[in-house]
């Protein structure tokens, strides 16, 4: 039989994300200089690296986005990494002398959109994120899940301890705006609504499979318009 057309492009951008993701150097945040906008911490998913975001890192460095940063999660349960991300958005924000009004914005890609969203349940997070932005992400959990089993892919089912948890944010009411990047086309988000939140913003992106929010120059451009918005 035939593969969805957006499920064979994801394995074709396998081994170029594979390449993209080669990441070198230390993981903690160093200061980097100011480029006249809030900080960005890109957020990987599930079964992710650091290094998933180059691509769109680099397109954002080009057009004067530089002051940017990409977390290694450990392997761990959702709760633990959002622990991790506190910490790490902690540390930008002290390693570059912010001030006390200072604040960063989030990209997330699939998984990482819900450790975020959990991170900002920490309400001193929450007030130093100002954009979250999520690409892929299954919010109410994904049916696609079922294929596989383990802490993370359960938790990623539709009624899962992590989905009730996430609900109390429904509709939207954290001081963080929300910006929810969703396409039909992502086969691992079954049913595709499932990557937009109630009260939240949505955008819609046509033909658009799951990789492809990390590697499609379409989704850098949405990103960077959002966080100029």
């Amino acid at each position: 039989g035939s593969v969805d057309p957006d499920a064979r492009r994801d394995l074709a951008w396998m081994p170029v994300l594979a390449l993209a993701s080669v990441a070198f150097g230390d993981h903690a945040p160093r200061a980097l200089s100011d480029d006249g906008a809030r900080p960005i911490v890109f957020v990987h998913g599930l079964a992710g690296l650091r290094g998933n975001f180059t691509p769109m890192r680099t397109w954002l460095r080009l057009h004067g986005r530089s002051r940017t940063y990409s977390i290694k999660l450990s392997a761990g349960t959702i709760p633990e990494m959002a622990l991790e991300l506190r910490r790490f958005i902690a540390e930008v924000i002290r390693v570059n002398e912010l001030p006390a009004s200072a604040q960063v914005d989030v990209v997330a890609h699939s998984m990482g959109g819900l450790v975020s969203r959990l991170a900002l349940h920490d309400e001193r997070t929450a007030r130093r994120v100002h954009t979250l932005v999520t690409l892929g992400t299954p919010h109410g959990g994904t049916h696609a899940a079922r294929f596989a089993s383990g802490p993370l892919t359960d938790a990623l089912r539709p009624h899962s301890e992590l989905m009730r948890r996430l609900d109390t944010d429904l509709p939207w009411r954290r001081p963080t705006r929300l910006v929810c990047f969703w396409s039909a086309g992502d086969p691992l988000m079954q049913p595709a609504m499932t990557a937009t939140v109630d009260g939240a913003e949505s955008w819609e992106v046509a033909e658009f499979s799951h990789l492809d929010w990390l590697m499609r120059k379409a989704a850098w451009m949405g990103v960077d318009e959002v966080l100029r918005g």
